[in-house]
C-alpha cells in the first residue's frame, strides 16, 4: 500500500514508464480478493485505502472493489467489549494502532466512504485533489 500511495504522487508529478508500470501492477494486487491480515500497514484497510484515494471523497464505497474489501473486513471483525475491534500482525491478539489494528481499519473506512477527504497524517490528500504550491496539478 505504501509504495503505491508514494509512486502515485510521484506519477503525478513526472512520467516515469517504469514506474507507471510498477504502479499499474500495484493496482493490480490491491484488487486481490484475499489478504490475511485486516491492518493499514499489511493487510486489507491498506488495500481500501489505496484504491479510495483514486475516487472523490465518499464515492469509492460504490466501487464493486473497494466494496468487496469493505464487506471482506467481517472477517476478522471482533468484539471488544461490545464494540468492533480488530487483530493486529499474525491475528495474534487484539490492536488498536494506526498501522496494524482498529485504528487503521477505520481510517481506512473513512477514506472510502467519508463524503470529506480522509488520509494518512503526514500524506495529506493525494496531489489530484490539491493544486501544488506552484500552482501546477
Amino acid at each position: 500500500m505504501g509504495i503505491g500511495l508514494v509512486l502515485d504522487r510521484y506519477l503525478a508529478l513526472r512520467d516515469d514508464e517504469q514506474f507507471a508500470a510498477a504502479s499499474r501492477g500495484i493496482d493490480v494486487a490491491a484488487q486481490s480478493q484475499f489478504y490475511i491480515e485486516p491492518g493499514l500497514f499489511s493487510g486489507r484497510a491498506g488495500m481500501i485505502l489505496y484504491l479510495s484515494r483514486k475516487h472523490r471523497p465518499g464515492t469509492a464505497g460504490a466501487d464493486p472493489v473497494v466494496a468487496g474489501h469493505v464487506r471482506r473486513l467481517e472477517w476478522h471483525a471482533v468484539d471488544y467489549e461490545g464494540r468492533l475491534a480488530f487483530p493486529g500482525e499474525q491475528l495474534l491478539r487484539l490492536s488498536m494502532d494506526l498501522a496494524t489494528g482498529s485504528a487503521g481499519v477505520l481510517l481506512a473506512l473513512g477514506a472510502a466512504l467519508h463524503d470529506e477527504p480522509v488520509h494518512l497524517p503526514f500524506l495529506g490528500p493525494a496531489y489530484a485533489d490539491r493544486p501544488l504550491a506552484t500552482g501546477r496539478r
